[in-house]
Formats: C-alpha cells, structure tokens, sequence
C-alpha cells in the first residue's frame, strides 16, 4: 500500500513539473540572425559550411540563422535596406554579410571571430530577435505562407483568410525574396545519382583500362592515334575554358536543370594552391592534344613516348576526376553538370588511349599467315 501511494505521488509531481518544462522549453532563448550571400562567393560558402554550420549543430534551436540571396531581386532590395537601415560605408558594403540584433558583420574574417561571442552573449541575456531590416517580417511571413500553403489545414486556412494582408514595406519594392533556411544538406545532393553513376562508370573503366593494358605492357604499339581523341580534348577544352571563365570573374554559371554549379565553382575545393582547378583541366586538355599530334605525325622515335605520356594522361584525368566527384556528393554536397561533362570525357579518351596502345593478336584482327610459297 505504501508503495502504491509513493507511485501515486511521483506521477502526480510528473504531471506537475512536465507542463513547467514544455513552458520552459518554449521561452528557451534563441539567437536569430540574416546572412546576405551571393552564389558565387567562396567567401560566403566559407562562412556557411566553416562557422554557421558546425555553431548551428552545437546550438541546436537556439540559434536559427536565415539566407537571402543577393542576385535576386527581392534579396538586392532587402540587402540594400539592410544598408541603409544600418548606415554601412562603402568600404564594408559586400558579402557574406551578417546581420544580428543591431549590428552587421561582414567577411569570412570577421564573422568567425565575432558571431561565437555574440551568440553566447544574446543566449545569456535571453536571445536575440530577427533585426529590424524594413521588408523581413513580410519576406518571413510570405516564406511560412508559402509552407504552409503546401498542405494547409483548415483551421490554419481560415486563419489565413481572416487574417489582414501585411503592408509592403516602402524600402523594398520589388518581389519578396525568398528566405532560405541554413541547414546542413542532408542525403544525396541534386543530381547526386548522376554522379554517383558516372562515378560507377569511372572506376570500371579504369579498371577495363588496367587489365587491357597491365599483360600487354610490354608489347604496347605504337598506332596512329584514334580520331576521336582531339575531337574529345576540343570538347573537354570548351568545358575546362569555360568553367576557368567562371572561377576567375565569378559570376554565374550556367547550370541547367541538374545540379548547383555555382556552390562548386565558389567552394574551396575549386582551386589547388591558388590556381583554379579549370585551368589545370584546360592544360590537361591542351597536353593530350600535343601529345596525339606528335604520336600521329611524328616518327618511330616520338611516337610510342607520345602514346605513352597519352596515356598516362588519360589515367590522370580519370583518377583526378573520380576524386572530384566524389569531393561533389560527400564533401561539398552539390553536383557540377560542367564538372561531371569534363569527367565523362576524360573516361572516354582514357578508353580509346587503352584500346589503340593495346596489340591485337592476328587471330582476332581476322588474318591468317600463309607459309611462302616454295
């Protein structure tokens, strides 16, 4: 009996304290804040996967920080009423900019060394509420209406309904601009399949290309070199030249309907001790391109170094793209539609490297040998 009375009294006192903690819980604190970003800024790339990112994960939903894309329209207007809500001098007018409470932080320098102390501080006062920017209380509304939208309710669509429209703010006149959760991306990234089976494709075409050529290493011919290789390398060249245009003025690419090109163009992985990674592609590409005219026209001399320096070329592009690739679906979280069209063409000149260094025996070219005639 005694027992049964303590039971009774620990679910009481359960049931006192749980509506207490959910009450707690609601009014935690929680730190908001804006970063303004443009797509093709490694800077703001930087920021996003180095600092806000990992501070996000260690503060779970106390600390929410929203993007809006600056290429936008509605997201120019807004950054350009953070400016003047702000006053911010021209010397500082740039992306990654941050905005938390009543100040602004910008550069992949700053945010880092800042934000942490600032999150800290405003958990520690009680939180930080979103900043006073004219025209992101109606961008916020605008993004949770159009969430909402997706499978209202009926209760939240006639709330919606009787609810009065919010008045545009006069600082940004044009379209809202979307607002963008920063999360971390999680499961395959868009058009990760596509690469994924490129990647497939890539490996086992290397793998083709090692035990066709691995016996026959000592007996490699020296043949005209196939025609398909410099119409590929002036393709892969198009592709390196094009993407080396991109990293270097750093504007937009062209990505089609597959794939975030920009997020991988302005990622640190996009360039290797300064240079862009494109450009080592335009240099591949040019160098099989000297190396096939020189096994084509020159002599016996020159022309098996050629197929040789050719080959090992084309098995280069290969391994260095499988490590691109899988640097897009596991690191970066995002698919080049450029990159993997590079990838693909570095597969095919490896296959046609292989095959024309690789001797036919007679009996599978179709010749037969005759014994000379007495």
């Amino acid at each position: 009996m005694k027992r049964a009375h303590f039971l009774f009294l620990m679910l009481c006192l359960l049931m006192a304290i749980a509506p207490v903690a959910a009450a707690q819980e609601a009014d935690a604190p929680v730190v908001r804040a804006v970063l303004f970003y443009s797509p093709t800024c490694p800077h703001c790339h930087t920021v996003i996967n180095e600092t806000l990112l990992p501070m996000m994960e260690q503060y779970g939903d106390k600390l929410v920080v929203i993007g809006v894309n600056i290429t936008e329209p509605g997201g120019q207007a807004l950054y350009t009423a953070s400016t003047q809500q702000f006053q911010v001098p021209d010397e500082l007018q740039g992306v990654p900019r941050l905005v938390v409470g009543d100040r602004f932080l910008v550069g992949s320098v700053q945010i880092p060394q800042e934000f942490p102390g600032i999150v800290e501080q405003g958990l520690a006062d009680g939180g930080i509420d979103w900043p006073a920017i004219p025209g992101l209380a109606e961008a916020l509304a605008a993004n949770q209406a159009a969430q909402e939208s997706a499978a209202p309710s009926a209760p939240a669509a006639e709330e919606a309904a009787a609810a009065p429209a919010p008045e545009a703010a006069p600082a940004v006149s044009e379209a809202l601009p979307p607002v963008e959760q920063i999360a971390a991306p999680a499961g395959m990234p868009e058009g990760g399949w596509l690469a994924a089976a490129l990647l497939v494709g890539m490996a086992l075409a290397l793998l083709y290309a090692i035990l066709r050529i691995w016996p026959a290493r000592h007996a490699l011919a020296a043949a005209a070199g196939s025609p398909w290789i410099p119409l590929l390398a002036v393709l892969g060249l198009a592709v390196s030249t094009y993407l080396a245009y991109v990293e270097i003025s750093h504007v937009a690419a062209v990505c089609g309907p597959v794939g975030e090109c920009n997020v991988v163009q302005s990622s640190q992985y996009a360039q290797i001790a300064g240079l862009p990674v494109a450009v080592l592609g335009q240099l591949n590409y040019v160098a099989v391109l000297v190396l096939w005219m020189v096994q084509r026209t020159g002599t016996g001399r020159w022309a098996r170094p050629a197929a040789l320096g050719l080959l090992a070329l084309a098995l280069l592009g290969v391994l260095f793209s499988i490590y691109l690739t899988l640097l897009e679906i596991f690191v970066i979280h995002a698919v080049c539609i450029w990159c993997l069209s590079s990838a693909l063409i570095a597969t095919l000149i490896l296959l046609l490297a292989a095959i024309q260094l690789t001797p036919r025996p007679a009996a599978a070219s179709g010749q037969k040998t005759h014994a000379p005639a007495a």
